[in-house]
């Protein structure tokens, strides 16, 4: 039996941790690849710019919040549907809504430009259909201060 076993080198031990380091680098190299590929790491474009812009954010926030509207969306036939309400549960009428439709993996985003459907009715044909979880973001291009944004779901 002594001779069916070699003694352990010094080469050897050298390429088995060659191989155990060659064999971690890789795995790791292909998970990151991969993780990049689905999610590139950016919530939204140019983030470096909205952080630099973030005071002047806050302060639109705090002027929707002083105004008090409320919005709630519907999503029937491939219509989206956003109504918009006072702070006294009136329809607030005259705004010029646009925005996005953004699919969680960032790959896929349609526009939207809301027309007044009825008052404080505003309605877009959706040209994105495809199936899964949406963030809708809609903004007043008005003088108001009006900005929202809405999960939505597409069977």
């Amino acid at each position: 039996m002594t001779g069916f076993l070699k003694p352990l080198r010094g080469w050897h031990v050298l390429v088995m941790v060659l191989v155990f380091f060659g064999v971690t680098i890789g795995v790791n190299a292909t998970f990151i690849t991969l993780a990049l590929q689905t999610f590139p790491g950016e919530d939204v474009p140019h983030s470096y710019v909205q952080g630099l812009e973030f005071n002047d954010t806050i302060a639109r926030r705090q002027a929707q919040d002083e105004l008090g509207w409320s919005a709630r969306f519907n999503a029937v036939d491939g219509v989206l549907l956003l109504e918009v309400l006072d702070a006294g549960a009136a329809p607030v009428s005259g705004l010029e809504l646009s925005g996005e439709m953004v699919h969680p993996d960032t790959t896929q985003a349609c526009p939207l430009v809301f027309t007044e459907d009825r008052p404080g009715v505003y309605r877009v044909v959706l040209a994105c259909e495809t199936a899964g979880r949406w963030r809708v973001r809609a903004l007043n291009q008005g003088d108001a201060p009006f900005e929202v944004e809405y999960e939505l779901w597409l069977p």
